[in-house]
């Protein structure tokens, strides 16, 4: 598993059997889906075992955009995922698929509790931590700072990226063009990523100090 990195992508969804915890989206849009999984003490290994075996054949979904594994913290044993899928039935399509139930019950004795899902459509993945169940977005300071750290991190590798190549597109093209990647990586890419490790930053109480947002 791509799991010693959160840039990997690959595939690993998760169980789907809380559908109250979802917020569906039928109307064709690609879907982010954002998934918790506590792990037992000393089973770390063997799910991580587990669940590289099961990510080529994961992958192979029609419909599956990929994924960004989150590994916990030291001393924590929270498994994150970050998926995306096609549209609303690509992601209930894929939790019917035998394999991927297969993989349920192998992972299942791995586990602590029932994995956390929730599935988010568009912008609103951006500062929803893994696991959150009622979220209450974080100060407008907060979540300027992380944005600031995302855009800065997406503008640098896309100018990069591109300077790698010779264009010879008119500067107005060009413009359309990285801008457009850059908001597809803030958005599916990098900012689920900022929200994970910065979620305990962003979720903290707020301070009495005034315009804080």
């Amino acid at each position: 598993m791509p799991a010693q990195s959160p840039s990997a992508r690959s595939s690993i969804p998760d169980d789907d059997r809380e559908p109250s915890a979802q917020s569906a989206t039928d109307d064709g849009r690609p879907i982010t889906v954002i998934i918790t999984r506590a792990v037992r003490e000393g089973s770390e290994e063997a799910f991580e075992t587990t669940l590289r075996a099961f990510i080529p054949k994961s992958v192979t979904f029609p419909g599956h955009l990929g994924v960004f594994m989150l590994r916990p913290p030291p001393g924590g044993r929270d498994f994150g995922a970050v998926l995306q899928f096609r549209t609303q039935e690509a992601w209930e399509g894929f939790q019917r698929w035998p394999q991927y139930q297969m993989f349920l019950a192998e992972i299942e004795p791995y586990l602590q509790m029932a994995p956390e899902t929730k599935t988010l459509c568009g912008l609103e993945t951006w500062f929803t931590p893994l696991g959150a169940g009622v979220f209450r977005a974080p100060p407008r300071w907060k979540m300027a700072f992380v944005t600031w750290i995302g855009v800065c991190i997406s503008v640098y590798v896309v100018n990069s990226a591109f300077s790698l190549f010779d264009q010879n597109w008119p500067m107005f093209v060009n413009l359309l063009v990285s801008n457009a990647v850059i908001v597809a990586a803030l958005t599916w890419a990098v900012m689920p990523v900022l929200s994970w490790l910065f979620r305990r930053w962003l979720s903290s109480p707020r301070t009495s100090t005034a315009g804080n947002g």
